[in-house]
């Protein structure tokens, strides 16, 4: 640059006006980088919240089951006390459910463990009656009929008893339930004498799952319910009676109720579960408490076409048991003990073998029994995510962060930091 150019240029510059600077502009300037950062940081938040929020694949119902989700897990772990509610998001088919204690309310609820390994809750209330896993895992019979894949929830009319649980057809289709009748009142004459039957008679029924229609199929004492399907849902065994003295198993057709064979029980012997029938659909598996200071029991199978009662050579079983499925032609076992459970298999040696199959939960977990006959057992152990939090817990999550940044800029500013 030459001299005179030099000095042109400085004489442009004396004549030109000067800049104006308002004098709030530094702190106008803070305020804007401030505001930038508030904003990034509430758009991260928008943008994580959103993302927790979204279902995870597989946990409304649209998941394929794959190779991997027809493993049983040898381990389930407890729900966390923020976990997603069922209501939020239906994650069925169940891979198993269980009661837990380790919820917000502090009151027992139900875990729901989906196929995809996803946890949900479902509160009870009080006097709410869950009721029972059906065999493929998608249903739960209670107070009402609950889908647990799509979550609508299915009132019954008749509502069922909560006294007996509902026992399931193995295709998942039907179950059976007991409905208490309201006209059987027992009356007394003027003298206190009794004038009408002191037996109280419930109405036995069939839950139809497609429409939610209840049929009466029997009409019986049942306070010694219990009820088990043969292997093609044609056939029915129950036990009725008022008491021991008056127990009879019944095996009834499904269809038309008509009662095919009678046979009496004693005091101790009972249909052993929901599975009861062996899969050749020729024998109802009874079990036999034993007198003893510690709960023993062996089994009987009843043949029905004879009505012939056989027992097994081994003696002296621990346990509560019932039976459950069959897996590799050995009956399935879910065995209570005090405050234990175990989940056994009973193979034709008297030696029961231990499932691995275990759960962090209030009593034994249920599992639908089409996995317990056909899936892999042994899995690896599952835990819930703590990322499928309900919706609250991601808002407070936020809150968290806002008031740590807030924090953090109030130091940053007083101690003069410069980011």
């Amino acid at each position: 640059m030459t001299t005179a150019l030099r000095q042109a240029l400085a004489e442009l510059a004396d004549e030109a006006p000067g800049v104006r600077v308002p004098e709030d502009l530094w702190r106008r300037g803070r305020r804007r980088r401030r505001s930038r950062r508030v904003a990034a940081v509430l758009a991260c938040l928008i943008v994580s919240v959103t993302a927790l929020w979204l279902p995870m694949p597989g946990a409304t119902g649209e998941h394929v089951a794959g190779a991997d989700d027809r493993i049983l897990p040898s381990w389930v772990a407890q729900p966390y006390l923020w976990q997603r509610t069922f209501g939020e998001d239906p994650n069925g088919p169940a891979k198993l459910v269980f009661e837990t204690g380790h919820s917000l309310d502090l009151e027992s609820s139900l875990v729901v463990v989906g196929q995809d390994g996803s946890f949900r809750l479902i509160y009870e209330d009080p006097g709410d009656w869950l009721g029972t896993l059906s065999p493929d895992g998608r249903y739960l019979l209670g107070d009402n009929l609950v889908d647990l894949v799509t979550g609508r929830s299915r009132r019954l009319s008749p509502a069922l008893s909560s006294n007996w649980p509902a026992v399931w057809s193995p295709d998942s289709r039907s179950a059976v339930a007991v409905v208490g009748r309201d006209d059987v009142v027992p009356t007394t004459g003027p003298n206190g004498e009794r004038i009408n039957d002191p037996i109280r008679l419930e109405n036995i029924v069939i839950v139809s799952v497609p429409d939610g229609g209840v049929r009466v199929v029997h009409v019986a004492a049942a306070e010694l319910f219990r009820a088990a399907f043969s292997p093609d849902g044609t056939r029915l065994a129950i036990t009725v009676g008022s008491d021991t003295q008056t127990k009879e198993l019944l095996i009834l057709d499904v269809a038309t109720g008509v009662v095919q064979r009678t046979v009496s029980l004693g005091e101790r012997q009972q249909i052993a579960g929901s599975a009861a029938w062996t899969p050749d659909g020729r024998q109802v598996v009874l079990t036999v408490s034993e007198e003893s200071a510690q709960q023993r029991y062996h089994l009987q199978q009843l043949d029905v076409a004879t009505g012939t009662i056989t027992d097994e050579a081994a003696r002296g079983r621990p346990g509560q048991p019932k039976l459950i499925a069959w897996r590799q032609g050995a009956p399935i076992f879910s065995v209570t003990d005090d405050d234990s459970c175990a989940i056994v298999r009973l193979p034709e040696d008297p030696n029961p073998e231990t499932l691995p199959l275990r759960a962090a939960a209030h009593g034994c977990p249920s599992y639908p029994r089409d996995a317990l006959e056909q899936w892999t057992l042994d899995g690896p152990p599952l835990e819930p995510s703590p990322w499928q939090a309900q919706n609250w817990a991601y808002v407070a999550v936020g809150l968290v962060v806002l008031a740590g940044a807030a924090v953090f800029r109030k130091m940053r500013r007083s101690r003069g930091w410069n980011v």
